[in-house]
């Protein structure tokens, strides 16, 4: 599946994916929204669509120091767009 970028950030935690910062780059690519989170709590963050359904999703690592070390991350959107994305990772929905 192949997504587009948004420059937007999630609206609000709804739930955390288990994954390493090098599996979401080499799902997502290099972190495209970070600028519109607040610096001191979040480090990395991305924002991306399904152009074809239109479904949304936001990752973001939350008080983390460094996104390299981060293995829990701050999620937003449909599940079923995470779940096409991020079928090897272990997803938690809040």
């Amino acid at each position: 599946m192949q997504v587009e970028m948004i420059q937007q950030v999630g609206p609000s935690l709804q739930g955390h994916l288990q994954a390493t910062y090098s599996e979401i780059l080499n799902v997502l690519g290099e972190p495209n929204a970070t600028g519109l989170d607040d610096p001191d709590k979040v480090k990395a963050s991305w924002g991306f669509r399904d152009p074809v359904s239109g479904m949304t999703g936001f990752i973001w690592c939350y008080k983390e120091p460094n996104p390299e070390t981060c293995t829990q991350w701050s999620v937003a959107g449909n599940p079923e767009l995470f779940d096409e994305l991020f079928d090897v990772c272990a997803i938690h929905w809040l």
